[in-house]
């Protein structure tokens, strides 16, 4: 029987980076794969250095482990560049779970610009916790938001939810968005009159042919970061799944796509699936 692939859990010594250890432990509650700690020291770190991290490090790991009953998590430390590292770990795991704005005695791994090198970077799913007070944690009979666009690339982040929540039997809320065209230039005025009409009615049918029966159905005109992030409130939710834009590390637009400014604009945590 093959071995189970690890979860991964970049920690930086933060409070805010602990943070996502709660939705972490339900994660692997759900798939049952195993919770994997990992720090990462500059490359430039002394070689009497780097065993003294090692066990300063899995100490406090062991201490999170404890207290947040996780039992005997495995650690790894690494030197280099946060991202990257993290990213070529994650090669052999199941997903990433991280916190988006951590900071603290570890030097400060997983700050907002690194956590978003690893969404968009990753090619297994990544679970972020956006660093709040007062974490949510998916589950609780409290729905799951999944937001589409009409592509088969988001409906991967459909498959996911749904495995996510047949596991606790949890309800799925599908968002569609449709926009009118600018009202400027040559071409907007060869657009049939009903065009919003058009538009509407081929959402409505996109949506009735992905839904399935009991999941709820949400169609908005306008902005899709804005009807996710308000679907979410409206909903309750306590978790939103988005399929990632698939541009690559190398290719990255710091908050170009609705995926980077949902998990930017929420308190809840989102799950980022890869197209690829």
């Amino acid at each position: 029987m093959a071995e189970t692939k690890p979860i991964l859990i970049p920690l930086d010594g933060s409070k805010i980076a602990e943070y996502a250890l709660p939705v972490a432990k339900w994660y692997s509650n759900i798939t049952g794969a195993p919770l994997k700690f990992i720090h990462v020291l500059d490359s430039d770190t002394p070689n009497e250095e780097r065993a003294k991290a090692a066990t300063t490090f899995q100490a406090y790991a062991d201490r999170l482990a404890e207290e947040h009953g996780l039992g005997k998590v495995e650690c790894l430390v690494l030197f280099g560049s946060p991202a990257d590292e993290v990213l070529s770990a994650s090669v052999g795991a199941s997903a990433i779970v991280l916190g988006s704005r951590g900071k603290g005695g570890f030097r400060a791994m997983v700050i907002g610009s690194v956590a978003d090198k690893i969404v968009r970077g990753s090619a297994i799913p990544v679970l972020v916790e956006p660093g709040v007070d007062n974490p949510r944690v998916p589950g609780g009979n409290k729905p799951i938001i999944v937001g589409l666009d009409g592509s088969d690339e988001a409906e991967l982040g459909l498959e996911t939810a749904r495995m996510l929540a047949k596991q606790e039997n949890l309800p799925v809320v599908i968002v569609r968005t449709y926009s009118m065209p600018p009202a400027v230039g040559v071409e907007f005025a060869t657009y049939p009159a009903d065009v919003a009409t058009m538009m509407e009615d081929a959402a409505k049918s996109y949506l009735a042919s992905v839904a399935k029966p009991g999941e709820k159905t949400l169609l908005r005109m306008g902005d899709a970061t804005t009807a996710i992030l308000e679907a979410a409130e409206e909903e309750d939710a306590n978790l939103i799944v988005l399929t990632s834009s698939g541009k690559g590390l190398a290719k990255r637009i710091a908050l170009g796509s609705t995926t980077d400014r949902v998990i930017h604009g929420t308190d809840r945590p989102v799950m980022v699936v890869p197209q690829r």
